[in-house]
């Protein structure tokens, strides 16, 4: 049920400790100074800056850097550290793009191309841009709303404090039960209200007096290609050690850091890379689902054989058992947008850890799935090399029975395509990798670490460009098998290696290869016919 501003308003009245809850680490940058920040959603407590001509609110846990020189700001919201030179301070990162920047663009790019993190950039100066992390992580929302450029990490927020509705085509598709089969997101740039667009990631975002365009930036040149075994070697080598980097700069970051395990490979190779800093972190995995006892267990198995203590949260089972669950559901789905359809499990998931308060960042993997050829596994056969629309449309959703609402998301990816420079894969990166790193992951990937959000930071050592770049450039039937993950994994923590202790995807079992081959099939061989 879509609660209206008033609703919210008065739900927060009358449960006033959870107003911190609501847009949880989120921001607002715009040039309208007319908002009342000691009303809802703000209630005086969100951090208030002006610079130059922009107002910018920033949640009261959300964590901001600001570094001005002349008549240039730089604006970080989120966190970033780069392991390529370990620096951790984002106020040293900022000064040193902002030197590379006055040399050139391209020393700019290849500055913030070695940073880790969740974070969205500004550069406000004569040509303001906005940039976004590797794998677009940290929501950017952009438009002109009454006249006035807007930003903002929450869509909602903006549709609060304008009376927007909601854009009649969002509506039918996020109300339609095929939906939640999906990965509950949005075609292309899409957001729930039509004045707002979402960003992504490897581009910026200008805007002028004429608007706002995106413009590509990453790849500008074609990634290495990998042949021999000296090679592939020094790259398992420096993929380890850009990762042990990261998690190192991580422990030394935050005080209470935490890895978060599931017992699959990415977890692993994160478990693994952060060997000899196992005194540094709780690590820990949570029952709230019946798959997630499995995996749990595998974890714990993982951590025994490693030596290191390794904690499992069961989560309530039932809603009833869980204090204000209704309250909280209704803001977290407000928080989302409406977007999301979170499920009850995870509701009653972020409801635990928002209380627990376990720790101040949470070291998660999912990320490292961009390198590892993820549709051609899902599916059982080798992707296209050029995908069309249509594959943008199903790997994002199921449309049963719904062929208006799948042949508008086609015209959605279409131009979003077009837009992002995305109808081709750049250079001599696949299209499908390209497909998950910057759809995917820069949109449902964004969307769950939004929600995660109210219970704590986020980050992922695999959060950074150049790594993407070493880790694409080994061949892809060393990715697809895992080859690479296991020989890092090797390299970092042979105890891991030896535990031999692998969970079994849901994703990759034959019964679910074959009705998703089947459904594949259905929807793009007769698009390919009458679209060639």
């Amino acid at each position: 049920m879509q609660r209206t501003r008033e609703e919210m308003e008065a739900l927060l009245s009358d449960h006033q400790q959870y107003r911190d809850a609501l847009f949880c680490r989120g921001y607002l940058l715009m040039e309208d100074d007319s908002l009342d920040e000691k009303a809802y959603p703000f209630y005086g407590t969100w951090k208030e800056w002006n610079i130059q001509s922009y107002r910018l609110l920033v949640h009261p846990k959300q964590d901001v850097t600001v570094f001005e020189e002349g008549e240039q700001a730089l604006l970080l919201i989120g966190h970033a550290y780069d392991p390529f030179t370990m620096c951790p301070d984002e106020k040293e990162l900022l000064s040193t793009a902002a030197k590379a920047l006055s040399e050139s663009r391209e020393a700019f790019f290849d500055c913030i191309n070695g940073w880790t993190g969740i974070f969205v950039l500004f550069v406000l100066n004569r040509e303001p841009f906005a940039v976004q992390d590797c794998a677009g992580i940290k929501a950017l929302y952009y438009g002109t709303v009454e006249g006035h450029r807007t930003f903002t990490s929450h869509p909602q927020l903006v549709a609060d404090l304008y009376s927007l509705s909601m854009d009649p085509f969002v509506r039918k598709l996020v109300t339609n039960r095929f939906y939640n089969i999906g990965n509950r997101y949005l075609p292309g740039d899409l957001s729930p209200y039509a004045p707002l667009k979402r960003m992504g990631a490897n581009v910026t975002l200008h805007w002028d007096g004429d608007g706002f365009s995106v413009r590509r930036f990453f790849p500008n040149a074609p990634h290495p290609e990998i042949t021999t075994e000296e090679e592939y070697q020094r790259a398992i080598e420096e993929s380890a050690r850009i990762l042990s980097n990261g998690i190192r700069l991580a422990s030394e970051k935050w005080e209470r850091p935490a890895i978060s395990l599931s017992g699959g490979t990415d977890s692993k190779t994160t478990l693994a890379c952060a060997n000899g800093l196992y005194d540094r972190f709780l690590y820990y995995s949570f029952q709230s689902k019946e798959s997630e006892v499995r995996d749990s267990l595998a974890a714990q198995k993982i951590c025994a054989d490693v030596g290191i203590t390794h904690r499992i949260y069961p989560i309530a089972s039932e809603n009833e058992q869980v204090e204000d669950f209704d309250v909280l559901k209704a803001i977290l789905d407000h928080t989302t947008a409406y977007e999301k359809n979170l499920a009850d499990n995870e509701v009653r998931k972020y409801i635990h850890f928002y209380r627990a308060e376990l720790c101040d960042v949470e070291i998660k993997s999912w990320i490292s799935e961009v390198v590892r050829v993820f549709f051609d596994r899902k599916y059982g056969i080798r992707m296209p090399k050029k995908l069309t629309p249509r594959h943008f449309s199903i790997f994002q959703t199921r449309y049963f029975l719904s062929p208006r609402l799948l042949h508008e998301s086609d015209r959605l990816y279409r131009a979003f395509m077009e837009r992002f420079g995305l109808t081709e894969a750049p250079y001599n990166y696949e299209h499908t990798d390209f497909y998950y790193w910057e759809v995917r992951m820069s949109n449902w990937g964004m969307q769950v670490a939004s929600s995660q959000d109210m219970c704590h930071r986020v980050t992922f050592p695999f959060n950074n460009r150049k790594l993407m770049i070493l880790m694409l450039s080994i061949p892809r039937e060393k990715r697809i098998d895992d080859t690479m993950h296991q020989d890092i994994i090797k390299r970092t923590n042979h105890a891991i290696s030896d535990a031999n202790i692998h969970v079994k995807n849901n994703y990759f079992t034959s019964k679910r290869i074959w009705l998703e081959k089947i459904y594949y099939y259905y929807r793009t061989i007769p698009y390919r016919l009458f679209h060639r």
